[in-house]
């Protein structure tokens, strides 16, 4: 039998696993020579958070997510979707919001 907090790490070490597969295909989406915009610009990112199961995506300023990858404690999160108390929001615009660690 698995107890609670075995199955409570191992969902974190998922979650984990599935925010940085996020980011770095963000980042690679980020370092093409020409990504696809839409009509205003802007480039559809995949949500970096640590649930699994999320599959939305977030559509923000090229130079606005090449900014917060730079800082390096940021991650690009959907507005309204997730909350994490260990990270405070430093950016929300109608449903990106962009948090760094607490």
């Amino acid at each position: 039998m698995t107890s609670n907090a075995a199955l409570r790490l191992d969902a974190a070490h998922e979650g984990i696993a599935h925010r940085v597969d996020r980011r770095r295909a963000n980042e690679r989406k980020a370092r093409e020579p020409r990504p696809q915009v839409d009509e205003q610009d802007l480039v559809e990112f995949a949500c970096e958070c640590s649930n699994a199961a999320c599959e939305r995506s977030i559509r923000v300023p090229l130079y606005v997510y090449r900014r917060m990858v730079e800082a390096g404690d940021q991650y690009l999160l959907q507005a309204g979707h997730h909350a994490f108390a260990t990270y405070r929001t430093i950016v929300s615009i109608g449903l990106m919001r962009i948090e760094e660690r607490a």
